[in-house]
């Protein structure tokens, strides 16, 4: 658990070094996601299908070898296991996809820094897959939006050199209330055609 717990902090670190760079492609990417998500659904569950494969197979491999070229291939290939499972099996994307931004969202709430916190982040964002495999329009719709929202909302604070404050905050609302609303009309008219 600390090994994936370090791996999680050494990515969040990277990125926020990247962010400045790459604000821009984030904010395209947090967009379409929020105004988009549910249109875009199998990209996205397979996305996030192959991040949690990447992070169960980095933890296994770094338990059992010390071999780096043994642990990338096992993180490698668990990710593209996992994300092409997700991709084929629609409730298990579902599920990954909504287990993962309940987590996200969770550890940015509680800040974990030990492992019962963790664990108790790891517990709600499982809940919150069930919920997504047993509602899956809305609580997409939910997440999608809400995981564009605010990841838009943080990506122009950035390319706008501001810290994350209350009015990005608000901005952040805004976009997800934007997002449920366009999503939930368009995503009717896409249900109608099929």
């Amino acid at each position: 658990m600390e090994k994936v717990m370090g791996f999680l902090s050494m990515v969040a670190e990277e990125v926020r070094g990247l962010q400045g760079a790459t604000a821009g492609v984030t904010l395209v990417i947090a967009v379409l996601n929020c105004f988009l998500g549910y249109r875009l659904l199998k990209a996205w569950i397979a996305l996030a299908g192959f991040y949690m494969g990447v992070l169960l197979f980095y933890a296994l491999a770094t338990c059992y070898t010390e071999n780096t070229l043994i642990q990338i291939g096992a993180v490698l290939g668990g990710g593209l296991l996992l994300g092409m499972a997700s991709f084929y099996i629609y409730r298990l994307g579902v599920f990954l996809l909504c287990t993962n931004v309940g987590t996200v969202v969770m550890s940015i709430a509680l800040q974990p820094k030990d492992s019962l916190r963790f664990m108790l982040c790891l517990g709600i964002g499982i809940l919150i897959g069930l919920l997504g495999m047993a509602f899956v329009k809305p609580m997409v719709i939910i997440n999608t939006a809400l995981g564009g929202g605010f990841s838009a909302a943080a990506a122009a604070a950035a390319l706008l050199e501001k810290d994350a404050d209350m009015k990005i905050l608000i901005f952040g609302a805004i976009l997800t209330s934007a997002g449920v609303v366009i999503q939930a009309i368009s995503s009717k008219d896409q249900d109608k055609k099929t």
